[in-house]
């Protein structure tokens, strides 16, 4: 089993290395192999693992450790005098002064300490099964980037290197490591942000780092908060053994903080919209799979001491907010991948806000929406990059044709945003959850119940609304064309979407089998509490909660009917002739009111720092 962990974190670097060497056609065979020797290796590990397997490592690693951060801290320092970046040299000099205090207090005897428990292989499933799916399709992707042959091999040697990070940070207990891995993702976003080379690419890789390195700074804070008042390692499993202690509230507000920057919550949402000049790939990588979902991991991790603490409250405050305004920040959109980017933002609010909650139905909610979104935001950003690459479109206006030009690329996507909308998907479960749930807290604390729930469900309106407009020009046709015909795209494009697009339906028809082996499991684990799920009666119960699958079954069979008549019913053999009035003169009068949701979003920043101080303030009270 050991050798199986280690082969995550050590394969990814020996591939990262061996694409800078290899020649073309041996790199994609190497890529393509480690793709599914990676997802098999997981796999077998989620059905292996039963109880969380504890591992260290030599004392010298804590020196490579140590040595690590302040090399990382050093090029960042660089950047920031080469880019004359302040706010980057500034939080640079910050986290060099608290890294070294630091390495002064810690005790010797201090060693790296990893914990693979079922949260791990949740999110090694994920990491590597939708990374690696990315991969193949950077293959093709990547040949028609405008840059050298040796910068595309670099492409590929980072994602490869950024999968070994991911799969090392949820494996971290010790916070240092975690530290270490935390900033080297904020190193890999830097890098694949600014990969293009051209000023806007520049500037927001800039503000991605600077933003993150926020993040990596309240680590610190919380490594040293723990130090220094006597509560012994700085781990994660030995913070949440004195979740009772008074004053341990800071450290978890803290880790909080990390949390909520890298998952882009207001006001630091701006750097994943930023990430959207960089490769299809890359908005792809940092928004399903892999980066953004260190967010709902860490919140996750500590959720057996955070339930019930006034740092929750403010968390799920917060992410009730956030969760509202990043979808009115979407209904704005014209371009598809900012449409997904904010789309984005407000369901990472939503896993958080579950995470948080800290019931054992939220948690099963928050890990339902973690896997399936995961599944639907990489096959639509995927398909974004088809989207550019073959059709030549980035704004959704200029997709009221694709039905009848790109059938197939029409059908993938209406399923992608289906499955983020509609039943049986495992999105619409998530939230089914959430709601239910969620009157545990509304009759505990009735002012922050109600507004969760309120903001559920305007959240969930605005981006039904939005879902739908999309969905509506997806399926637009001009009944020019009597036969469908789908479109040729390149071998690893259709390969990769077909792949998904299955994983995303077998997933569908196993619901109950991945909600009982799967999912719930985790969940236990994770706040070491015993929870039933049981089928009977046609209902799907999991603790005191049911959920009906009658309906669901209908909506199965309902929801292929709608595609098929959407996409392949034609009417043959009519006349096709423009509205008549007999003649009749007919006035016309529209009126609406509407709002510029950029203007709003100075408020809502504002809104967010706020309850940024609010967090800290109350672990402090």
């Amino acid at each position: 089993m050991y050798a199986l962990i280690i082969s995550l974190f050590i394969l990814p670097v020996a591939v990262s290395v061996l694409v800078l060497i290899l020649p073309k056609n041996l790199s994609r065979i190497l890529v393509i192999a480690s793709a599914a020797i990676l997802s098999v290796i997981s796999f077998y590990l989620l059905v292996s693992i039963e109880e969380p397997f504890h591992f260290g490592v030599s004392h010298y690693m804590n020196e490579v450790v140590s040595v690590a951060d302040i090399l990382l801290l050093l090029y960042f320092g660089s950047v920031a005098i080469r880019k004359k970046s302040w706010l980057v040299g500034l939080l640079t000099v910050l986290q060099f002064g608290a890294l070294l205090y630091l390495l002064k207090i810690i005790p010797e005897e201090y060693q790296a300490q990893f914990t693979v428990d079922k949260l791990s292989v949740f999110m090694f499933l994920l990491i590597n099964v939708i990374s690696g799916i990315i991969s193949i399709f950077s293959l093709q992707y990547i040949d028609g980037e405008d840059c050298s042959a040796f910068r595309k091999k670099y492409f590929l040697s980072i994602l490869f290197w950024f999968i070994a990070v991911m799969n090392i940070i949820v494996s971290s207990d010790n916070m240092e490591c975690f530290f270490l891995f935390f900033e080297l993702t904020t190193l890999a976003s830097f890098l694949f942000i600014g990969f293009r080379k051209d000023e806007i690419s520049g500037k927001n890789a800039l503000t991605a780092l600077w933003m993150n390195q926020i993040g990596g700074l309240a680590i610190l804070g919380a490594i040293f908060f723990i130090i220094h008042n006597g509560y012994g390692t700085a781990t994660f499993s030995n913070l949440l053994a004195h979740s009772s202690v008074p004053g341990i509230l800071l450290p978890l507000a803290l880790l909080c903080v990390a949390a909520l920057v890298k998952g882009a919550q207001m006001p630091f949402s701006k750097w994943l919209l930023g990430a959207m000049v960089a490769p299809t790939p890359v908005s792809a990588l940092l928004h399903s799979s892999t980066m953004v979902k260190i967010a709902p991991f860490i919140i996750l991790r500590l959720s057996p001491a955070l339930k019930g603490t006034p740092v929750a409250s403010v968390v799920i405050a917060m992410t009730g907010f956030v969760f509202v305004a990043a979808a009115i920040g979407a209904l704005s959109q014209d371009n598809f991948k900012r449409i997904l980017a904010h789309s984005t933002i407000a369901l990472l609010a939503l896993m958080i806000m579950m995470a948080a909650v800290g019931t054992p139905v939220t948690i099963i909610a928050a890990l339902t929406l973690v896997f399936f979104h995961g599944l639907s935001k990489c096959m639509l950003f995927l398909n974004a990059g088809i989207l550019e690459r073959i059709f030549h479109f980035k704004q959704t206006s200029d997709m009221d044709k694709l039905a009848e030009t790109g059938p197939f690329t029409s059908l993938v996507i209406s399923i992608g945003f289906m499955s983020l909308l509609l039943p049986p998907f495992g999105a619409f479960m998530g939230k089914w959850f959430g709601i239910e749930s969620l009157g545990v807290l509304a009759i505990n604390q009735k002012m922050l119940g109600a507004f969760v729930i309120v903001a559920i469900a305007c959240g969930g309106a605005i981006l039904s609304l939005l879902y739908f407009k999309v969905l509506g020009l997806l399926i637009a046709r001009t009944g020019d064309h009597d036969g469908v015909k789908f479109e040729k795209t390149k071998p690893l494009y259709s390969a990769t979407i077909s792949i998904l697009l299955g994983l995303i339906i077998l997933s569908v028809l196993s619901y109950p089998f991945l909600m009982s082996h799967y999912f719930v499991p985790v969940a236990s684990q994770t706040l070491s509490l015993p929870i039933e799920v049981t089928i009977y009666g046609w209902k799907l119960h999991v603790g005191a909660m049911a959920l009906p699958v009658v309906p669901l079954l209908i909506a199965f069979l309902l929801l292929p009917i709608t595609i098929i008549t959407a996409t392949f019913i034609r009417f043959k053999n009519v006349d096709r002739v423009k509205e008549y009035a007999c003649g009749e003169k007919t006035n016309y009068s529209f009126s609406s009111f509407y709002f510029a949701t950029d203007r709003a979003t100075p408020y809502f920043s504002v809104i967010g720092i706020l309850f940024f101080i609010t967090l800290i303030v109350v672990s402090i009270l």
